[in-house]
């Protein structure tokens, strides 16, 4: 077995995929333990909407504006343009038999020389289950998995991969705060379990073709925490008359949302992936978002929203163009069982968009979306497409 093999293995299996190295000059990218399709295709701005099931991790708050209950059970796969090729690259590196190591070697940076500069992700949730009534919901995330490969030029081409794999349970309460401001402000808490896989290491072309038990046990990361998200909504209450009285059809809401309020770390282990304890995994990080919605009028069949949002500050990797969010959703509704809507926006800087579609209990949602996987000086687009299939109920 050689190098290459494990990482293409990793690819099409995700066996070892919980591989990595800390080097923060690599890249910046800012990882969400959880993500919507429908928030991702409006430029993930969602904490001042929240009127869905996806409300117990974006703004639990929401969920004090319910009127009825919500099951979703879905699984969903993103993926970068590129990873495929990647993958065929790799695969045929691997199969080759060299009359020598030199030629091994030179076959190894050959091919990370070929994708010098791009990066790999792959990113899918498995046989996930949210469950939200007024004011409450519970949710269980069995296996969010992402992992991302960047090509890298040292003084040998290498590989950086990363991966992440998180499983988390999450129980929210919410409810109105009367009699507080003029108009309708709620509060909500989700408190979640988090186990997370991790690891991150540099893999050199002398690494891929030299050693192929490079990657120890010792080498892998987990470990578990307890946190809490704490979220409000505001919707004023605007005047008949005058001005603001233009803006009354709009509903405007504005959010606030605390995430990861106890950032205590994964400080614990389980001991599932590593029993002789390593370094902890890399920690949630509290950070704080803010939004805003703004209704459009209801047109016969079609409605929709703008949003805005201003997320993850706090963040180590927080700057301005990571952090500004915002988008446009169209809805159309032909029946309560027969509905749609597409979505566009700009998240981190780059443009993104969305399509879903419900028939029945049946949700399909197609969306494209890009992470900032560069560095402060030197941003880099990591185009991403997204499938969800969605049982809605």
């Amino acid at each position: 077995m050689i190098r290459i093999t494990i990482l293409s293995s990793m690819i099409f299996l995700g066996i070892s995929s919980t591989f990595a190295a800390d080097d923060e000059g690599i890249h910046t990218r800012i990882h969400h333990s959880y993500q919507s399709a429908r928030a991702l295709g409006m430029g993930d701005a969602f904490t001042a909407v929240a009127d869905d099931y996806s409300a117990l991790f974006y703004n639990p708050a929401g969920l004090a504006r319910r009127d009825s209950g919500e099951i979703n059970l879905s699984m969903e796969g993103a993926f970068a343009s590129a990873f495929k090729e990647f993958a065929d690259d790799a695969t045929s590196t691997s199969s080759k038999t060299y009359p020598t190591d030199a030629d091994k070697f030179q076959a190894y940076s050959t091919l990370l020389s070929k994708y010098y500069g791009k990066t790999f992700s792959f990113r899918t949730g498995l046989f996930e289950g949210i469950w939200v009534r007024p004011n409450w919901g519970f949710g269980i995330i069995p296996a969010d998995f992402t992992l991302e490969y960047k090509v890298h030029n040292q003084v040998s081409p290498a590989i950086n991969v990363r991966s992440y794999l998180d499983t988390t349970i999450a129980y929210a309460y919410a409810k109105d705060w009367k009699a507080v401001l003029p108009g309708r402000l709620s509060w909500g808490v989700t408190g979640k379990f988090i186990n997370r896989g991790y690891a991150n290491k540099m893999v050199s072309a002398f690494d891929l073709a030299a050693d192929s038990t490079i990657f120890k046990q010792s080498d892998l990361r987990d470990g578990y925490t307890l946190d809490a998200d704490i979220g409000f909504l505001y919707t004023p209450i605007l005047p008949g008359e005058g001005f603001l009285s233009a803006f009354r059809l709009a509903k405007p809401t504005f959010s606030l949302v605390g995430r990861n309020v106890v950032d205590s770390g994964f400080k614990s282990s389980l001991g599932a992936i590593n029993k002789k304890g390593t370094e902890a995994p890399e920690k949630l990080n509290r950070v704080f978002d803010i939004g805003t919605k703004w209704e459009y009028p209801s047109l016969w069949i079609f409605s929709g929203r703008g949003v805005m949002d201003i997320r993850d500050l706090g963040h180590p990797y927080w700057n301005m163009r990571k952090g500004f969010h915002a988008g446009f959703e169209f809805d159309w509704a032909m029946a309560s069982w027969w509905k749609g809507a597409y979505r566009f926006g700009i998240s981190q800087g780059y443009l993104t968009a969305g399509v879903s579609a419900l028939f029945t209990v049946f949700n399909l949602d197609l969306v494209t979306y890009s992470d900032d996987i560069g560095t402060f000086d030197n941003p880099k687009e990591s185009r991403m497409y997204l499938l969800k299939l969605n049982i809605n109920i």
